[in-house]
């Protein structure tokens, strides 16, 4: 008799402190773990004067006068036709 109430004291006693462990964790995660925010800043405005600085912009194409540039040649269908692509609907009335 008294190792089946020790027995069922014991088990009462594990039941109690994986309760009471379920019930710290809850309101651990719920009330004091909040998650990380990142802040996010917003994009920049673009002005007026953003475009200024490309204003006295020289661009210099005698680096597509070499020799190895010229030599490249265009390879199959130019521009590319893509032909029928995707799947059939298959929700379409027959």
């Amino acid at each position: 008799m008294a190792s089946q109430q020790s027995n069922n004291q014991s088990v009462l006693i594990i039941s109690l402190i994986i309760v009471l462990g379920f019930a710290v964790g809850y309101f651990y995660y719920s009330q004091w773990a909040v998650p990380a925010r990142v802040p996010v800043e917003p994009p920049p405005v673009a002005g007026k004067d953003d475009l200024k600085k490309f204003e006295n912009l020289k661009i210099d194409f005698l680096i597509l006068d070499n020799k190895k540039y010229k030599v490249l040649e265009v390879f199959g269908e130019a521009p590319v036709n893509p032909g029928v692509t995707g799947k059939k609907d298959i929700f379409a009335p027959i």
